[in-house]
């Protein structure tokens, strides 16, 4: 057994690491344990050196020993457990002080105070705190008796407790009033505390505030420290609890300041009703709480603030945003007192207002007039696709009222407006009737046919109702008057539109109905109210021809000098494109963009599979250039097979809304003839094609600056197919189009625009077509595509594709070649070619190339 040696008295300190447990190699309580000894390491004990329970010794439980030295180490002996509230051995408490382990140092203060005075235990701790480490100092601060924190010496210390433990013994310090007098450096440190803590705990921060904020009473500056939230609970409370008039009113201003420059909303949670309503708050609070506040302050209609309160109210909707105003209304949605109030009832949505309105009509004329004026307004603002809902809501007794009508349906508005309709009431009964045909001049075309055949006849005939038929579509308007033409009974006649009345003829030539009496009313009614519309005319001569028979040929001369005459007049007169619509034949083909057929009878041979020739009968397009088929009536308009359509005999057949002269011709057997005229098919496409070659000259007199009209003194050939070479200029001079070039193209029969076509061929300075090159007629010197028409570049390619297209290599610009016949140019002295074309080699010069590919002659150009 090794000896044990008495070490030097001294005692120590330290805390039990483990003792006792059971020992799995021996199978039984171990009957000893360790103690961690400052210096030492770890100490073994055993039971017998034990002078407390062996169940209190366990892990870090703090313990007091003598050490005696055993072998080369130590063993404990006299154990005690170390309580430092109670412990008066100075060494022991010394040695406590001084250990390594804050936590034996913090103790020992509470057994320090027992012979030591507050000051000095302060003065220890703050000694000791300032040699330690960071974390020896929270292990300390863990320990140290709250005695000592709550010194008021003890403020360097309590600053380095997390700031809740802080407050915590601050709130301890605070005598219960705070009316009272305060150690300013206390409540600095209060102050800083709460301005620190409200960064990570502001709910908590609102609790505090709630009982310290009289603290912040005559402190502005701390109270703006703190963050909106807070600053707005201190100020409340204090209003609330501050009693001087003239502090209230300070602080009540420096809540508007707050107010006013937060940007959170949420602030006026906090704020109480009594504060909103005070004079320095009230205009700037939000909309909801101040409406909020009025309407439970309404109780009935007889309180005296009650139209007060509900002007109030108006005037906040009025002021906000509409996005805002549903929110608004929802506060008093329930109380009826207020929102049928006339100031509130227009900011509620449309059906609602209606609903409330309709509640209000009852016997009283008066009463029912405003209230149906009121109705009208809410229509009048609300949405066309909303206003339908709201009008079905309404009793037919509202909707008849004028105000409300105007806002009906076209059709509810006719079918109210003839059930007021009286028999007694004649006078009554125009105004009612004009208001029908107002309502049916209101609408589209469409519509008003549908409307007008509603009606009964006692009202679809009357004047007001009469002035729209010319509106309606031809065949419309026929169909409503067709019973009246049969029967000779003309009184509708001029009230129908120009295209209506020449079908009117159309179908009187052909059904062949009563010709005889509608020409007998006709006359009748023509000496007291002329038809002074030449085409009109130009019909009616036609129809009485069918009479005449013996006088066709000279009603003929006198429809053509009338038309040629009307054409002529309206040149001159208007800028607007000529309409002779439906006497001319219409060009179906979409692809070729004329309005009336200019198609010639074509006759040629053509070899069928047999080998067999067949004449075969066509049209030409002298627009296309090519073959077109000849109109059939069943055939389909949408075709797209080649050109087609092709108007050059009568098809009487088809239906009278389809007709034209070349029908009306047929129907009365008159056979156009002129001096120059060689086949009488040929009439009415030369009329067409003078018409159109008249209106696309026309399209083309505005000013490319200004769009007016340039003023033109156009001397058209009767009934010809040309127009001459004409030079306009804008009457607003100078930086305006001058002297404009306009003609037709002799090679395809395009427009020669000199806006468009700028250069000229070098012979006789004639404008290059833009369309087709040609230059002068019948040179031969210059061949189309020579010189490029748009810009100006000399030869142009020939197309790989189509040789019949040339191609510009500076601008890109295409041109298609006349047919060639018209084809000008210098002959090729190779093979008699006509039209050598003028390009660039890749050395840059100018040569003539044959146009044969078979040939390919090629000469100097220079």
């Amino acid at each position: 057994m090794r000896e044990i040696g008495v070490v030097k008295s001294f005692k120590e300190v330290g805390k039990i690491k483990w003792f006792g447990g059971f020992n799995n190699q021996t199978g039984q309580i171990n009957d000893y344990g360790f103690v961690e000894c400052q210096g030492k390491g770890d100490i073994w004990v055993h039971r017998v050196e034990i002078y407390c329970s062996e169940s209190d010794l366990k892990e870090g439980t703090l313990v007091k020993f003598e050490l005696r030295r055993y072998g080369n180490g130590y063993r404990a002996s006299n154990l005690h457990l170390l309580n430092l509230s109670e412990e008066k051995d100075s060494d022991i408490i010394e040695c406590c002080i001084n250990h390594s382990d804050p936590k034996f140092c913090a103790l020992a203060f509470w057994a320090y105070l027992n012979n030591n005075s507050i000051e000095e235990a302060v003065s220890l701790a703050d000694k000791k705190l300032n040699i330690f480490l960071a974390w020896q100092k929270n292990r300390f601060l863990d320990y140290v008796p709250e005695t000592i924190l709550m010194h008021y010496k003890a403020r360097n210390i309590r600053q380095l407790l997390p700031y809740n433990k802080q407050l915590k013994l601050c709130l301890q310090l605070l005598p219960d009033d705070l009316s009272t007098e305060i150690d300013a450096a206390l409540r600095e440190e209060v102050f800083n505390i709460i301005s620190n803590i409200q960064n990570e705990n502001l709910e908590k921060c609102d609790k505090i505030i709630g009982k310290l904020y009289k603290l912040y009473v005559d402190y502005p500056e701390d109270r703006k420290r703190l963050k909106i939230k807070l600053h707005v609970k201190c100020l409340v409370e204090l209003i609330s609890n501050i009693e001087s008039i003239s502090i209230r009113d300070i602080l009540l201003s420096e809540l508007r300041e707050l107010l006013v420059h937060s940007k959170l909303g949420i602030s006026w949670i906090s704020i109480p009703d009594y504060i909103i309503l005070e004079q320095q708050i009230w205009p700037i609070a939000p909309g909801d709480r101040r409406i909020d506040i009025l309407v439970s302050q309404i109780s009935n209609q007889q309180a005296l603030n009650y139209q007060d309160h509900i002007f109030k109210i108006a005037e906040i909707l009025e002021g906000s945003a509409e996005k805002d105003i549903t929110k608004l209304i929802s506060i008093f949605r329930h109380k009826n007192l207020v929102k049928s109030n006339d100031a509130i009832l227009k900011f509620l949505p449309a059906v609602e207002q209606i609903t409330i309105l309709r509640a209000r009509l009852n016997n009283s004329v008066i009463e029912n007039t405003n209230t149906i004026y009121h109705i009208a307004k809410t229509l009048a603002k609300t949405p066309n696709n909303e206003r339908q809902n709201l009008l079905s809501q309404l009793p037919d007794s509202v909707k008849r009222w004028d105000e409300i009508l105007e806002f009906l349906s076209p059709e509810e508005k006719i079918l109210i407006l003839l059930s007021k309709l009286k028999v007694e009431c004649q006078l009554e009964n125009q105004d009612i009737i004009q208001k029908i045909g107002n309502v049916i001049n209101s609408v589209s075309n469409e519509e008003r046919i549908i409307l007008i055949d509603k009606l009964p006849e006692g009202v679809r005939y009357k004047e007001p109702i009469l002035k729209i038929f010319h509106f309606l579509l031809p065949e419309d308007q026929i169909r409503l008057v067709w019973s009246f033409i049969t029967d000779g009974s003309l009184f509708i006649w001029h009230y129908l539109s120009r295209e209506a009345k020449i079908l009117c003829v159309y179908r009187l030539a052909k059904e062949n109905t009563n010709i005889s009496l509608f020409l007998t009313e006709f006359k009748r009614i023509h000496n007291t109210s002329p038809e002074n519309d030449d085409l009109i005319r130009c019909v009616l001569k036609i129809l009485w021809a069918k009479e005449h028979p013996n006088r066709s040929n000279e009603v003929f001369q006198e429809v053509h000098e009338l038309l040629t005459s009307y054409v002529i007049q309206y040149a001159k007169n208007s800028p607007e494109p000529i309409n002779l619509d439906p006497l001319l034949p219409y060009c179906k083909p979409t692809e070729v963009k004329v309005k009336y057929c200019e198609g010639k009878l074509w006759e040629r041979e053509e070899i069928q599979t047999t080998g067999e020739a067949k004449r075969v009968t066509s049209a030409y397009c002298p627009r296309a250039r090519n073959s077109c088929n000849l109109f059939q009536p069943n055939r389909s308009s949408n075709s797209n097979f080649g050109l087609y359509g092709a108007r050059l005999s009568a098809e009487c057949s088809q239906d009278w809304k389809n007709w034209s002269l070349l029908e009306l011709f047929k129907a009365v057997d008159i056979v156009p003839s002129l001096p120059d005229l060689r086949r009488r098919e040929d009439y009415l496409p030369k009329l067409s094609g003078w018409i159109n070659r008249i209106n696309e000259i026309r399209s083309r007199l505005k000013c490319s600056v200004c769009e007016d009209i340039m003023p033109h003194n156009i001397e058209y050939s009767q009934f010809s197919t040309r127009f001459r070479v004409t030079v306009f200029s804008c009457k607003h001079g100078e930086g305006h189009d001058h002297n404009i070039y306009l003609n037709e193209c002799w090679g395809c029969s395009e427009i020669i625009d000199s806006r468009e076509s700028r250069y000229q061929s070098p012979k006789n300075n004639y404008y290059i077509c833009i369309h087709c090159g040609s230059g002068t007629q019948d040179s031969n010197t210059y061949t189309q595509g020579d010189i490029c028409p748009k810009c100006g570049t000399i030869g142009m390619e020939v197309s790989p594709n189509n040789k019949r297209y040339r191609k510009c290599h500076s601008c890109n610009h295409s041109i298609k070649l006349p047919e060639e016949r018209k084809i000008t140019g210098s002959e090729c002295p190779q093979c008699g070619t006509q039209g050598m074309m003028l390009i660039v080699n890749q050395k840059n010069e100018q040569i003539r190339l044959c146009r044969s590919d078979s040939c390919r002659y090629s000469i100097s150009a220079t």
